[in-house]
């Protein structure tokens, strides 16, 4: 990669700090054990986001396209409506457009065939978050609840935003509706495993009729860093000690994986997936058209040929199915 191409992907993640790419090098464009059946771990980006971020618009046709080539069944689409209500970006109205956001997510994935299925977005710290979560997963197509830590300032370790996500979580519990949430806290500063320890005890119990799945293995991506292994560690050890608080926790590997990443890392990630169980560990590719992301087909390849997982440790990841998208 050019320092002239670093530096302009790096400039669009300064805009963009929901999502983080690594740009590709060479990697296998065909899964030797069998591509995913869904893809836990998706964006699209409609008119208005890309306006505001400036990525071409990817709508699901697009996705679709995208997952047929890669022989990926079903996919889990995040709305970005919570990057709407990120005070950083100073847009006028930001509830407004969280919800027409929503709203185009909602259009997109209804429309589908029943190949996605739509997570609602908010920033939970707004006033408005409870009645959107309501509103959102009322509409078409949407099932579940993605929550943004660093998008939208959330820390655990700060005892008002810890008793809002409380509320929040509780919210989702009630309404049966699985969670996706980015834990990594802003900057990744004051973030590790504490805020592991935090989650499983104050949230968990919160939602304890759904799903919940911990993004990006507990970091942000691209890249396994030490806050993120050392909140795996955290929850590795619930598993241990077979905590029922974690019976229904999940763990997405988005971007966790990419093509500059080290042999170390590959260790500890396998370790991590083995302390964890392969059945706990979701298959997901974050957003296909940011610049110099990997295609799924390259991101599944890097993770059968240099984790060094056995073909039934692979078959299960790739075969994971959770019951919200049977």
């Amino acid at each position: 990669m050019t320092m002239t191409h670093a530096r302009a992907i790096f400039a669009v993640f300064a805009l963009f700090p929901l999502f983080a790419a690594t740009p590709v090098t060479a990697a296998p464009a065909s899964p030797p054990s069998g591509a995913p059946r869904v893809d836990y771990h998706q964006h699209l980006v409609s008119p208005a986001f890309s306006r505001i971020v400036s990525l071409p618009v990817f709508d699901a046709a697009a996705l679709i396209r995208r997952m047929d080539e890669a022989g990926v069944e079903r996919a889990v689409v995040l709305s970005t409506g919570y990057s709407m209500a990120d005070e950083r970006k100073g847009l006028p109205d930001p509830d407004r457009l969280t919800r027409e956001e929503n709203d185009w997510t909602s259009a997109e994935v209804a429309g589908s065939g029943g190949r996605l299925v739509g997570f609602c977005g908010v920033n939970p710290l707004r006033d408005d978050a409870l009645r959107e979560i309501r509103r959102c997963l009322a509409l078409p197509g949407m099932i579940g609840l993605k929550l943004h830590f660093g998008n939208s300032g959330v820390s655990l370790r700060n005892p008002r935003h810890l008793a809002r996500m409380e509320e929040i979580f509780a919210a989702a519990g009630a309404a049966g509706a699985p969670v996706l949430v980015h834990m990594r806290a802003r900057g990744g500063e004051n973030f590790g495993g504490p805020d592991a320890a935090l989650f499983i005890e104050h949230l968990l119990p919160r939602a304890a009729g759904s799903d919940v799945i911990v993004a990006h293995f507990g970091g942000a991506g691209p890249g396994y860093p030490e806050q993120a292994d050392e909140v795996m560690a955290v929850f590795a050890a619930a598993v241990a000690r077979h905590d029922p608080r974690l019976r229904r926790t999940w763990f997405d590997m988005a971007t966790i994986f990419t093509p500059e990443s080290s042999d170390e890392d590959a260790q500890r990630i396998a370790r991590r997936i083995r302390q964890i169980g392969p059945s706990r560990t979701l298959y997901g590719s974050d957003l296909l058209v940011a610049p110099g992301m990997p295609s799924i087909g390259q991101t599944w390849g890097l993770i059968t040929t240099r984790l060094g997982l056995s073909r039934s440790e692979l078959r299960q990841i790739a075969g994971n199915r959770l019951s919200f998208i049977r």
